[in-house]
């Protein structure tokens, strides 16, 4: 059985350091970190096929680059691609993780994967439909009418059965 590395007091100081000044710079200002995170679901929505293709490609060449001399399943991007889109999903493969980077990589594509592949297919967002878009008012209208119809259902449903 092998010892676990120890990681240096010294290293994990500064690692330690540079992450809180890391999140006190993102968290310190609401408004920059609402921007940011308005500026990353546009940039998601706006066409959900690219961002899954552009995340599993981008994703795949950096877990290969993490995991290829270290972990003996990831011989090929081959490899990898099939972890990070098992990650994307149901997030089981027989690959997985072995360095601080690969999982790191792996849990933000977790985090985040079945979100993006569940809006996979929905139609790209293209900044909303114009106010006077006649789609949306008939849209509008038939559920004013189902919603009149349920109502009335209702009244009926409460009225007092003569007896």
């Amino acid at each position: 059985m092998t010892t676990p590395k120890r990681i240096d007091p010294q290293t994990a100081r500064v690692l330690g350091q540079v992450a809180v000044q890391a999140l006190s710079g993102i968290l310190g200002d609401t408004g920059e970190w609402s921007g940011a995170k308005s500026a990353a679901r546009a940039t998601v929505t706006r066409d959900p096929i690219d961002t899954v293709l552009a995340t599993v490609t981008g994703a795949t060449m950096l877990f290969y680059l993490a995991e290829r001399k270290v972990n003996p399943r990831v011989k090929s991007p081959a490899d990898a691609l099939v972890f990070i889109t098992t990650c994307l999903s149901v997030g089981y493969s027989d690959i997985h993780a072995t360095t601080a980077a690969g999982k790191a990589i792996a849990s933000a594509i977790m985090t985040v994967g079945p979100s993006m592949t569940s809006q996979l297919f929905a139609p790209p967002d293209r900044g909303g439909a114009p106010a006077g878009d006649p789609a949306l008012k008939e849209i509008a209208d038939l559920q004013r009418q189902i919603l009149a119809r349920l109502d009335a259902l209702v009244a009926a449903a409460q009225k007092p059965t003569p007896a």
